[in-house]
Order: C-alpha cells, then sequence, then structure tokens
C-alpha cells in the first residue's frame, strides 16, 4: 500500500513537471520494467529503447496525464505495447534473390504483422487464465523469479519455506502451465 501511495505523489509531482519526482518514478521501475520487457524479445536494446520512450512520453506528455491511474499497472501496460510495437517493426524476412549473389530484406506483410500480434495477444491471455487458477503462492513464487530475478534462497526466505520446497513449487508451477497452455 506505501508503494501505491508513494506512486500516486510522484505521479501527481510529475503532472506538476517536477523532475526529481520523475527521476524517482525511473528509478523504482526502470529494473522491474526491463525484467517484464525481456520476456517479450530477447534484446535488451530493444526493450531499453521501449522503456526509455515510455517515460519520456510521460514526461513529455505530463500535462494531459490521468489522475486516476494504477501507475505500476500502466507502466507495465505501455512498455508492453512498445516492446512488441518495436518488436514488430525490426522484424525483417529474407529472401534469397535469384539474380543477385546477396541476401535482401524484405518487410513482413501486414498480414504475417498481424497473426504474428495476434498469436501473441492469444499466447498472453491464455496465460494470464492459467495464472489465475494457480494459488496466490504459486502466483506469488514464479513473480520473484521472473519478475523480480530472484534467487530460490531469497524466495524461499520470503516465502518461508525451504530451498528444496521452492525449487519444487516453481517447477511444479512452470509444468503446470505448460499443460494448460
Amino acid at each position: 500500500m506505501q508503494n501505491t501511495i508513494t506512486d500516486i505523489f510522484l505521479w501527481q509531482q510529475i503532472k506538476k513537471g517536477d523532475i526529481t519526482a520523475f527521476e524517482n518514478l525511473y528509478d523504482t521501475y526502470a529494473d522491474v520494467l526491463l525484467t517484464f520487457a525481456l520476456q517479450y524479445t530477447n534484446e535488451s536494446t530493444l526493450a531499453k529503447d521501449a522503456i526509455h520512450d515510455v517515460f519520456l512520453d510521460i514526461y513529455k506528455y505530463r500535462d494531459g496525464l490521468a489522475e486516476d491511474v494504477n501507475i505500476k499497472s500502466y507502466l507495465f501496460k505501455i512498455t508492453q505495447r512498445n516492446v512488441l510495437k518495436k518488436n514488430q517493426a525490426s522484424k525483417k524476412i529474407y529472401h534469397i534473390d535469384p539474380d543477385y549473389d546477396f541476401i535482401t530484406p524484405k518487410e513482413a506483410s501486414f498480414e504475417e504483422t498481424l497473426i504474428a500480434e495476434e498469436s501473441t495477444i492469444e499466447l498472453n491471455s491464455k496465460l494470464a487464465f492459467a495464472m489465475q487458477e494457480l494459488t496466490e503462492k504459486q502466483r506469488k513464487a514464479l513473480f520473484y523469479r521472473f519478475n523480480e530475478d530472484k534467487s530460490y534462497e531469497e524466495i524461499a526466505y520470503i516465502l518461508e519455506i525451504t530451498i528444496e520446497s521452492c525449487r519444487t513449487l516453481i517447477y511444479r508451477c512452470l509444468k503446470e502451465l505448460r499443460k494448460k497452455l
């Protein structure tokens, strides 16, 4: 709850043009958003660019920002959208031109782009539903492991379980998610 109150205060200050509040928001979420963005691309520079664009847009359009917004959810959603957009823009399909001795890039067609985007959305939707069927403890363990990049030892300490139980819990969660997907 304290984090939410801090976020709301920072958001209000950013709307007023406070650069320190903006820096604090960036420092709070940049690493978490990078971990999140890397779920959608394996290119760290693309992920970092997408996150930087999110924060640049926030500061650039701060006057028009909504008052009542869940800041963390907003940042994750906008980051996801930016990464997918940048990822799609960087995708090229290569074909060999028989008249030349080199490979020439060809832009992905609108249909290919649309199909890839819909597939990603469908997979994310299935994952969200599958995640809802997990227990709260299972969801927390996965969040700490994959979003916060915590070690098994740290997760075990947080959840107050043994390290072996932590490993088993995460393994079973992943097995269950794979089965549902």
